[in-house]
């Protein structure tokens, strides 16, 4: 490693010839922009953006303009939640049911008993996740915060080798988001409110945005974009966002945030923990954040996929650690495609591999159109962070970063890491076609006879009456006829096409459709709706609906 107690020209000349490099991850990528930069010693040392943060008036970002965080909301979570533990008001270990009263998950009783605060942030319940029921189409929020918890007690909470709580890790953002409710049951402030007093206004984070209001007027906005067919970018839905109503999606992935504020952060994060771990380092008086060193440790173990080289990692409270030089720094990324069990193309691109071991705590934050990534290390009380706009041909964040940090602390050998991305864009962009689209022309029948579309008109409920589907016929709009609109929301409404005998599916096939509607779904299954049809009747007596891959499917009957 360089030497951490001076900052030189050499180590600045090395982070500028980064520069070239990070251009052709921009253009392999094929994302509208990268704003990124660096802290060294407790300082900030370098900041750039290039591209452009929009789709339409192209403008140039700044170190000021706000991105979508993603899941790295949960490092502000976990911050909260470790002020009001230092108060004496909340414990660790506290169940999370004696601040949430109804939490009581229905397939384990040992989850509402005994499942606590860490359990909570470092995804250990074992409870599925209701994604495609919180988030439907065009990200449209389709559930209210009221219904999070009934919905939670009805997830899944076992498969086949049995109940999964504290017995394997499952990422879940809901029960992070759950950390939010019990905030605001304790306190009686809304979550946004109480992290913008307790924790961004202390620091003067004053581009980070908790509510809507914050960006609505704000000229200075980077906005989620997609790569259509032709070229062209255009912006993706985002009108929920941020979502002060919805204070446990808030929290789990909702925040944006500028590369001013978030080195920042890093910075008033690493001083907090090498306060409270060296007894002899400076007190920070003005610092909001307590128990740092508590919130970043490791809670779960996260095996290395190569063993023999690099030590396991560990997932914490919103934080992800390892111990580098490491295969496992990205392991968070979205550059999941090339790392996948067929490929591990990154055990071929692991930084410093000659580097006398480092820690790095860190995480990544992707939502549809962005993504977003913290890199910190406190030993040289340093911190890299990577923002963009566009995410559909690999995760430019993760491959910016891992650039920067392999010249901040002059790593060697030294990796070229545009032949991965590549490889990555590559892989990225025949994902929807080979593993959706083609299992999904795969099983559609043409052939199959199809009924008259008024059989299937209707609202179907499900969920114990916390989720609705609704089936419509609109004459005369595209191709289809029938449409389906997720729990009343409007903006989710897709068009439904015949698949086969009584099943329709709301799936895209046309690409530039597909990807400005945005469907959180990672399987074609999740996008078919199978009617019982009572022939005597000539009507649909209700649906089946695999909402998620590991679930079964969820019976909706038909109402009124």
């Amino acid at each position: 490693m360089a030497d951490p107690t001076h900052v030189s020209s050499t180590l600045l000349k090395r982070l500028e010839e980064c520069l070239p490099q990070i251009h052709q991850i921009r253009e392999i990528c094929q994302t509208p922009s990268i704003t990124f930069g660096v802290v060294h010693k407790g300082k900030v040392i370098f900041k750039k953006s290039i591209g452009h943060r929009d789709a339409e008036q192209q403008l140039q970002p700044d170190a000021d303009t706000m991105y979508m965080i993603g899941s790295c909301s949960k490092m502000f979570t976990s911050a909260a939640a470790a002020i009001l533990v230092d108060e004496g008001k909340l414990s660790w270990r506290d169940p999370i049911q004696m601040h949430v009263p109804d939490f009581n998950p229905e397939g384990d009783p040992r989850i509402g008993r005994e499942a606590d605060i860490i359990d909570c942030l470092r995804h250990s319940t074992g409870l599925t996740a209701p994604s495609m029921l919180c988030i439907g189409p065009r990200k449209t929020i389709l559930t209210g915060e009221e219904d999070l918890i009934p919905l939670l007690n009805m997830m899944p909470t076992s498969d086949e080798k049995g109940q999964r709580f504290n017995r394997e890790w499952s990422y879940n953002n809901y029960l992070v988001g759950l950390v939010a409710q019990a905030i605001q049951n304790l306190t009686g402030q809304r979550f946004a409110d109480f992290v913008r007093e307790r924790i961004l206004d202390p620091l003067g984070m004053t581009r980070t945005a908790m509510k809507r209001s914050d960006v609505e007027n704000d000229g200075n906005v980077a906005v989620p974009c997609v790569k259509l067919s032709d070229g062209r970018f255009v912006q993706g839905p985002e009108q929920s966002w941020p979502c002060e109503e919805h204070s446990p999606l808030l929290a789990a992935t909702g925040m944006r945030s500028s590369l001013n504020d978030m080195l920042n952060w890093c910075i008033a994060v690493l001083a907090a923990e090498r306060s409270e771990n060296e007894t002899h380092a400076a007190k920070q008086p003005n610092n909001p954040l307590r128990q740092m060193a508590r919130v970043r440790r490791g809670y779960w173990t996260r095996p290395a996929d190569d063993p023999d080289f690099s030590k396991d990692a560990a997932y914490g409270m919103g934080w992800f650690r390892a111990e580098l030089p490491s295969s496992m720094l990205g392991a968070m990324s979205g550059n999941s495609e090339s790392r996948d069990k067929d490929h591990q193309l990154h055990l071929r691109y692991i930084l410093g591999k000659d580097a006398e071991p480092f820690q790095m705590i860190g995480h990544t934050g992707g939502m549809i159109g962005s993504i977003f990534s913290v890199f910190t290390f406190p030993e040289t009380q340093s911190a890299v962070v990577t923002m963009t706009n566009g995410r559909d041909f690999g995760d430019a964040s993760d491959f910016t970063a891992q650039l920067l940090i392999q010249a901040l602390f002059d790593l060697k050998p030294s990796v070229d890491l545009t032949s991965w991305a590549k490889v990555e864009a590559g892989l990225a962009a025949r994902y929807f076609r080979e593993k959706i689209e083609q299992p999904w022309k795969e099983g559609r029948r043409l052939s199959d006879q199809e009924r008259d579309p008024m059989v299937y008109l209707g609202h179907y409920c499900g969920f114990k009456g916390r989720f609705t589907l609704s089936v419509a016929y609109r004459h005369g709009i595209c191709d289809a006829k029938l449409f389906v609109l997720f729990n009343y929301r409007e903006a989710s409404e897709c068009p439904l096409s015949f698949y086969r005998q009584d099943v329709y599916s709301f799936f895209e096939q046309r690409e530039d459709i597909r990807k400005t509607r945005a469907i959180n779904a990672a399987d074609h299954r999740q996008m078919l709706l199978e009617f019982k049809v009572n022939e005597r009747a000539d009507k649909a007596l209700g649906l089946w609906w695999k909402w998620d891959t590991d679930a079964k499917a969820a019976w909706l009957e038909r109402v009124g």
